[in-house]
């Protein structure tokens, strides 16, 4: 590996890479048969997940140089299309915070209702609880609570001008919630033209996560990606997946819910950056989360 990719990734904080840049030191003539074979093929799943291993590095670089990221996306069709290769580049690069999700929600993660408590019941006009709840729907209730504790991020539109999103806004930027049976390609076609109409304000700004049914016992979760709806066991998984893929992808969290995906961040993954833009109010959640 030559000292320019060093100096490079020592720059994007993403040093845990050179190792895995050593291991998978492909020639030129390598990666091309790994690529144009991934290309046409999405079997054997244990070879499409070895082969998008070893080239992660030259897939992350080119991501991380903020390439076009359609054009590395038709380079490498796999990453979105095929379940776990997402988390997987992730893991290349942030090796030690893969399962922090799972690791801090749970007991943790309920700690957010007990600060919610404290924080008066403006929140609970726009979501409403059950009082009895099993440990699964409690986890999940925490999620759906955040965007309307944390404060929602603003608009800003090409002139400069500064205009808030509001609370339901935010929620919905963060997990839409659809009934069950919708038609998913259509709501990609929707979701398409809602794109084109309101680019500076459009509101499920991707990626994003897709839950049809109840909140806290939906049917079927999905990531959605880049146009893609790539569905997960569940919620959780598919906001893990979510989180992962603005690192892997290397684009901004959605301007709406920016709070709760910074809240994850810290409290949860422990992945730096962007300390200096944290919310006070997201300061006190990541502090009462972390109290032993």
């Amino acid at each position: 590996m030559d000292d320019f990719v060093k100096e490079k990734l020592a720059e994007w904080g993403l040093s845990s890479l050179k190792d895995i840049f050593e291991q998978n030191d492909l020639s030129d003539a390598e990666s091309t048969v790994m690529v144009t074979w991934l290309k046409g093929n999405r079997q054997p799943a244990t070879q499409v997940r070895d082969f998008m291993l070893k080239t992660a590095p030259r897939r992350l670089k080119l991501l991380q140089e903020c390439q076009e990221l359609g054009e590395v996306l038709m380079e490498y069709p796999r990453l979105l299309d095929t379940p776990g290769m997402v988390e997987q580049d992730f893991e290349v690069m942030y090796p030690s915070k893969a399962t922090k999700l799972y690791e801090m929600w749970g007991s943790k993660g309920r700690r957010v209702l007990q600060w919610a408590e404290t924080q008066g019941s403006s929140w609970k006009k726009y979501i409403t609880i059950p009082d009895e709840l099993t440990e699964d729907q409690a986890d999940l209730a925490v999620f759906h609570i955040l965007p309307y504790l944390l404060p929602p991020g603003f608009h800003q539109s090409a002139q400069g001008k500064r205009t808030k999103f509001s609370k339901v806004e935010a929620a919905r930027a963060f997990i839409d919630i659809q009934p069950v049976g919708t038609n998913i390609p259509q709501y990609l076609r929707l979701l398409e033209m809602d794109l084109e109409a309101n680019q500076e304000k459009a509101i499920r700004k991707q990626p994003y996560v897709l839950a049809l049914g109840d909140m806290l016992s939906p049917t079927q979760v999905f990531l959605m990606a880049e146009r893609l709806a790539i569905e997960h066991d569940s919620t959780i998984a598919a906001i893990d997946a979510c989180f992962k893929a603005f690192y892997v992808l290397n684009i901004e969290y959605p301007p709406a819910c920016k709070n709760v995906w910074r809240f994850l961040q810290h409290a949860c993954y422990g992945v730096e950056g962007g300390e200096r833009e944290i919310n006070p109010t997201v300061r006190s959640l990541i502090t009462a989360m972390k109290k032993e």
